[in-house]
Parts: C-alpha cells; structure tokens; sequence
C-alpha cells in the first residue's frame, strides 16, 4: 500500500509498505480521509516529547472497516464507515487504575507511537470505532476527533454559563474551543487571531473576534469584563507571547490552559500564578465517551453552524509534504484534509 512515512525529523517520503496485519483483537481500516494535526507537525518537526521514527503520521482518520476479528459478533460489519479513536492504554497502570485512561503511563497513539492514517490502510482495536451516520459528510465527520478534544476541554476546565472566554489562536483548536464554550453557556467568547483570514473565517462561524495587532488584548479584557480578568483562558497558539499573557488575561481565581503539547520551555512567571490564586489546568486526549460525544455534537450541530467551514484545504497523499509545510509555517486557513486514494 502506499503511505506517508517520516523517515526522520522535517523528512516525509510516500513509499510502498505492507499492508498492516491486525491483532487478534484489531479492525482493519480503509482509510477515506486523514485529517492533519498541529500534533502531526511537532513530530514532523522533532518537537514531540515521545515520538520515534520512521513513523507514519496522522490520528485523524475516518475509513470504512475492511476486516473484523474472527468470530466478532460486535455492532460494527465489514464496509461500515467509522471514525477511529486513535488513543491505546495499557489498563494496568496506576494512571489507569484510577480511571485516567487518556494519561496512561505506557500509552500509545496512532500517527505517534503505532502508524497511523496518512496511509491507504491502518488498522485498530475494534473498542476504539466510532459508527457515524449514513447521512453525515466524509469532510465534516473527518472533524469527530478535534471536537473530541473540545468536549474534554471543557470538562476540564468545568467551564459554566455566563462565563467569559479569551482564546489565543483561531486556527482548528482556538475553533473548536470557541464553539463548544458557546454551546456550554459562556456569555462572552474572544477568539484572538493575527491571521487576517483565519480570523474572518472564526468571525463567519458567528465567533467574537479581535486581531491582536490591532486591539490590544489587555485592552479587550477590559472592556468585557471591566478590568477584573477573564474566568477561563486558553492558548490554542503555542506562541510564548500569548502563553506567557495568559495570566494577564486571567481574573483572579480563574483558570488556563494551554493547548500545547511541545516540548519547547518558556521562561514563566509562576509568581502570577500565585498572586491572582489562579488553576492552571493541563489537558491530553479524551476518554472513549468523550470522543463519542464529540462526534455526536458534531453530526448533531454541523449544518445550523455552518462546521463544514473549517474544513478548508483538501489534498491528496501524494502531497502531504505541501500538507505538512503548510502547516509548519502556518499557511493552511484552518483544517487540511488527506485523501489516501489521490
């Protein structure tokens, strides 16, 4: 078959490989499409903390199901189309044990330690499948893993109604993050975003906008919550400045989080941290009910607000080192799409 295999660090080369072989317990996938990943570009980069390679990339990945374990007698059969969560955990160790399945200390995740979907097959395990409606596009249900992520930020963060929201960065993640702190009741949403498009596609999706360029973000606070700060904060940029802001941003009391997952250091003042009392909240991955009520609020809401927008560049394998550079260097408008078959 042919895949996208990154032979080391800022090297991907489209290669023959052997179709994988599944476990006992594994589904063989045809993939259908690939989304790409911010986490695809720190391993591409050398910039993942657990990455290894040669690799294939990708844990964004819908396909139809080419093979079943034997004697499966499960809810899923061969052509069915299925979203995959690309998280495995070991279930035995102490992260696990406590129910934390998405912090697994021996975890693996698909595109990142197991090949993934930047291939024409990959294959999981059967209790990972996510089923999708018939009538639910192949580019929107593609989006079922980054609003999986949305969902456990906000449990993360306990976000409540009337809260207000300052995001950094509306590219996928700022994105998602915004809608769904919408949909849990925030009163006021601030998605902050220098790219001119990017943030003329957040405003589109009917999201409060502001170019930081142009409006200081101190001064937007202000003006939304009269000074005191905002109730929760996030970083969807990675960018220092805007991590390194967040407490700024942040009312006394409140919560942040980034979004980030490099493992580049920043010099912070942690002082901030203490002197306002405010929750700094991590964030990984999502549990199986999380990721499965990503994809339900997805096919749930995808048409009344418009979420087929963010799907915006649609390649095929044979370009995934345009994919791949268009993401480093922050060209795509928001989520880039894979097609295997092209």
């Amino acid at each position: 078959m042919k895949a996208a295999v990154l032979k080391s660090w800022l090297n991907v080369e489209l290669e023959d490989i052997p179709v994988p072989v599944p476990n006992e317990n594994e589904a063989l996938i045809k993939v259908k499409l690939a989304g790409v990943c911010g986490s695809d570009i720190n391993v591409y980069r050398g910039g993942h903390m657990t990455a290894t390679v040669p690799r294939v990339l990708c844990h964004e990945i819908l396909g139809t199901i080419e093979t079943l374990p034997a004697g499966y007698d499960g809810p899923f059969h061969v052509g069915q189309r299925v979203l995959m969560n690309p998280v495995t955990s070991c279930g035995e160790c102490a992260a696990c044990k406590r129910g934390l399945y998405n912090v697994c200390e021996n975890l693996k995740l698909h595109g990142i330690h197991n090949d993934g979907g930047f291939a024409e097959y990959t294959k999981i395990n059967v209790e990972r499948l996510v089923a999708i409606d018939d009538d639910f596009p192949d580019e929107v249900a593609i989006l079922g893993e980054p609003f999986a992520n949305g969902v456990h930020v906000m449990h993360r963060t306990d976000l409540q109604p009337g809260d207000t929201v300052y995001i950094s960065g509306g590219a996928t993640v700022g994105l998602y993050i915004a809608i769904f702190a919408k949909a849990y009741g925030a009163s006021r949403v601030i998605v902050s975003e220098i790219n001119e498009p990017r943030r003329q596609l957040a405003a589109s999706l009917g999201l409060e906008t502001i170019n930081p360029l142009e409006t200081d973000p101190m001064d937007k606070m202000r003006e939304v919550t009269g000074g005191g700060g905002y109730d929760v904060v996030y970083d969807a940029s990675g960018a220092e400045v805007c991590v390194l802001q967040m407490t700024d941003l942040c009312r006394c009391g409140g919560k942040m989080m980034s979004l980030s997952h490099s493992g580049s250091p920043f010099k912070f003042m942690l002082g901030k941290v203490s002197f306002k009392e405010i929750t700094v909240i991590g964030n990984r991955l999502y549990s199986q009910e999380e990721f499965e009520a990503g994809v339900r609020f997805l096919e749930d809401n995808w048409k009344e607000m418009h979420l087929d927008r963010m799907v915006t560049d649609r390649l095929g394998l044979s370009e995934i080192k345009t994919a791949l550079d268009m993401m480093l260097t922050g060209k795509n408008l928001c989520k880039i799409i894979i097609d295997p078959t092209k």
